[in-house]
């Protein structure tokens, strides 16, 4: 397919939300979805961005692209999630400008907010403090996206919306067990317990609390804010859930008495995670899903695609 003037075009399309906005925008949106990911164009590459951007002339562009690890990978590799991050995000804006790209609707992450600003964390307080260290490299690149398309705007006049997006999960995730978020690693392990009889390791205390989005409620939420919204927004379901809660709940779900073992000599992260969606509100937009019908969805995806699913 070439030439697509006036298409979507979507960033990291095979990815967990990528293929759910897939299927949202070509449901709803009225206009040709063309999806990219890496295979198509490496964009820490600027000729293979400009190349993409060339070819298509999308008229908006859903920036999905990144890489995307859990604490302990974004931990284990700062240099590496600032650097790649940094390199997708200043080419595909560049590209999106360059080709008469007239939105740019970017995924940004809630790793942005510093442990000093208040609860509910708010759009306004994303430049207060400093990112929590065990995500400031991957963080301090998406704070520079957002400068990127702020600058934009008022030098080109490029309209943008930045989805600062809380922990997503859902089918088609990657399910890594050491180095990804914590919803499709606990699905993981779940599903090797229940295969292998063995008792289920999970990292850290348990305490924390945060806040989890289904890849499907997501979707909906950033087609809406590429439709009606400017500038940086939140993008979560507005309750928090501890991470204890999580397992007990995935563990529930597999029908098995699991045993649940704590390793405490793994990081807990930040304490709490919890978001201001008011603005996300004014838009019409309440989950469809509770966390125990996606969870549920997505636990039963793995199960029948655990051979091929990511890791």
């Amino acid at each position: 397919m070439t030439g697509e003037t006036g298409c979507i075009l979507v960033t990291g399309a095979r990815g967990v939300i990528g293929t759910a906005l897939l299927e949202e925008l070509r449901a709803n949106s009225g206009r040709p979805v063309v999806p990219a990911c890496s295979r198509d164009a490496d964009l820490t590459d600027f000729p293979a961005a400009m190349a993409l951007f060339q070819r298509y002339r999308p008229a908006v562009v859903y920036h999905l692209g990144a890489r995307v690890s859990g604490i302990m990978g974004n931990l284990r590799a700062q240099g590496q999630a600032y650097l790649d991050n940094v390199r997708i995000n200043i080419n595909t804006i560049e590209a999106a400008r360059l080709a008469g790209v007239s939105k740019v609707v970017a995924m940004g992450s809630t790793a942005i907010y510093s442990d000093q600003v208040a609860l509910p964390m708010r759009e306004e307080d994303i430049w207060l403090g400093a990112p929590h260290r065990s995500e400031a490299g991957y963080a301090h690149a998406k704070r520079g996206m957002l400068a990127q398309l702020q600058a934009y705007q008022e030098q080109y006049g490029l309209d943008y919306a930045y989805c600062v997006s809380t922990n997503l999960f859902g089918p088609n995730d990657r399910f890594d067990e050491q180095h990804g978020h914590v919803v499709p690693s606990l699905i993981s392990k779940f599903h090797r317990a229940v295969r292998d009889g063995n008792a289920v390791t999970v990292w850290g205390s348990g305490t924390p609390r945060r806040d989890f989005l289904y890849s499907k409620d997501a979707a909906r939420a950033i087609r809406l804010i590429g439709e009606a919204f400017t500038g940086p927004i939140n993008v979560a379901s507005g309750m928090v859930v501890s991470i204890q809660e999580t397992a007990e709940l995935i563990r529930r779900i597999t029908g098995h008495r699991l045993e649940i073992e704590w390793d405490r000599n793994k990081p807990d992260g930040q304490r709490l995670r919890n978001y201001d969606v008011s603005k996300l509100r004014t838009l019409g937009f309440r989950p469809n899903f509770s966390l125990e019908q996606a969870l549920t969805e997505t636990y039963r995806w793995y199960a029948e695609n655990s051979s091929e699913a990511r890791r």
